[in-house]
């Protein structure tokens, strides 16, 4: 399990250190730059979930295909909820404010999407139960967490690439 383990990390180390743009290198379009990092934290999250949860490579090959498809899901309910708060914010700044039951309509919009997200958490919990014991699925929720802090602290040293601080979704 160990060696698993360290032959994901060793590949994540490598995809890494080849992303790395040579010092005389063009500059990539900002596009470019923007895949080239999303990959590399890709890379790193494969590396850190499988080292924190302890994946054996069974459960590592049932595990990402479905923390994929919950990962995808989970954006894309994210950008609907930042969508709809971008709609509210809109509607109550402009100096036309709207009637009650449109910023009523947008407001119930924002609270079922928030909704929707609690489905897809619980659809994906029983998906993960079914493949993982019930301390891995535990440990999926901590360890997600722990990224996303580990990669905040990160662009903060100016670890993040380019080191300008940017966002992760």
């Amino acid at each position: 399990m160990k060696k698993t383990a360290l032959t994901i990390l060793f590949t994540a180390l490598i995809f890494t250190a080849i992303a790395q743009p040579f010092p005389n290198a063009a500059p990539a379009n900002e596009q470019e730059q923007r895949q080239s990092r999303y990959e590399q934290i890709q890379s790193a999250k494969i590396a850190f979930f499988t080292t924190e949860l302890e994946l054996t490579p069974k459960e590592a090959e049932e595990f990402w295909p479905i923390y994929n498809s919950f990962w995808k899901e989970r954006e894309r309910s994210y950008r609907k909820i930042q969508g709809n708060l971008k709609n509210i914010d809109q509607a109550i700044s402009e100096e036309e404010k709207i009637n009650e039951a449109e910023l009523k309509s947008l407001m119930d919009r924002y609270i079922a999407d928030f909704s929707n997200e609690g489905e897809i958490y619980k659809n994906y919990h029983t998906q993960f139960s079914r493949i993982l014991p019930l301390s891995k699925v535990a440990k999926i929720y901590v360890t997600e967490e722990k990224f996303r802090v580990k990669m905040i602290h990160q662009l903060r040293r100016g670890q993040g690439g380019t080191g300008q601080g940017q966002n992760l979704r």
